[in-house]
C-alpha cells in the first residue's frame, strides 16, 4: 500500500509538527539523558502522537523511535518497520535558536522505502518513496547541480581545500535536515563523526 503509507507518512507529520509548535519556549521541561543528549516534553509528546497514529493504522508493523524504550523482540521478526525522531535538533527547538525537523521512515525488510522529514517551523516537508521520486511541499526535486559546500568539523577544512571541496561550517544543523539539504543541492555533502542510530539517518535515506 505504498500510496496509503506515503498519504498517512504525510497527515501525521503535519499533525505532530502542529504539535510540537503548540508548546512554548523556552521554559520547557527536559532533562539530559544518559548519552548527554536532551529530552524535552515535547520530544515525549510527539513521539506519543506518532506512535499511537501509525501504529493505529498499521497494527502489524513494527517501530522503533529514538523515546520509545527499544524492545528489539518486538520488532526483529517483522517485515515492516516505522523508524521516527521525534524532534532531531532537540537543543535548537528548546532555545529557538537552531534549526529542527521531524523524521519519519518506513523500511520493509531492512531498506527504506519511504521517509518524511518536516520543518514545523517553516512549513517544509520533504518526502520521498522508492521509485517516486523526491519531493518538497509537493514540487518534485530535480537532481541536483554539483555543490562543493561540504559540513563538516573545522578540522577538515584542510583536507576539504586539498580537495576542491569547501568547508560549510553549520554544525547546528540537524543530520536529517542535512540530509534533506544534500537532496535539495544547497550542499554537496556532509561529514559527521559521532555515533549515529537508526533514526538519524532513515528518514533522510
Amino acid at each position: 500500500m505504498p500510496g496509503a503509507d506515503l498519504s498517512l507518512l504525510q497527515e501525521v507529520l503535519r499533525e505532530a509538527g502542529k504539535l510540537a509548535l503548540s508548546f512554548p519556549r523556552p521554559g520547557l521541561k527536559h532533562k539530559q539523558k544518559s548519552d548527554g543528549s536532551v529530552v524535552t516534553e515535547a520530544d515525549i509528546a510527539v513521539d506519543d502522537l506518532l506512535r499511537t497514529r501509525i501504529m493505529s493504522a498499521r497494527p502489524d508493523d513494527a517501530w522503533l523511535s529514538e523515546e520509545t524504550p527499544d524492545v528489539p523482540e518486538a520488532r526483529l521478526n517483522k517485515s515492516r518497520l516505522w523508524i521516527v525522531d521525534p524532534i532531531d535538533g532537540t537543543r535548537g527547538f528548546l532555545n529557538s535558536n537552531a534549526p529542527w525537523g521531524i523524521g519519519v521512515a518506513l523500511v520493509v525488510d531492512g531498506a527504506p522505502v519511504l521517509g518524511g522529514i518536516l520543518l514545523p517551523e517553516d512549513n517544509t516537508l520533504y518526502y520521498a518513496s522508492k521509485g517516486g521520486g523526491c519531493w518538497c511541499n509537493g514540487v518534485r526535486i530535480a537532481a541536483p547541480k554539483p555543490n562543493t559546500k561540504v559540513i563538516a568539523p573545522k578540522s577538515f577544512e584542510d583536507s576539504l581545500t586539498y580537495s576542491g571541496l569547501e568547508l560549510k561550517s553549520r554544525s547546528s544543523l540537524p543530520l536529517l535536515l542535512r540530509l534533506a539539504a544534500i537532496a535539495t543541492g544547497d550542499i554537496g555533502g556532509a561529514i559527521s563523526l559521532a555515533n549515529k542510530n537508526d533514526w538519524d539517518l532513515a528518514a533522510g535515506h
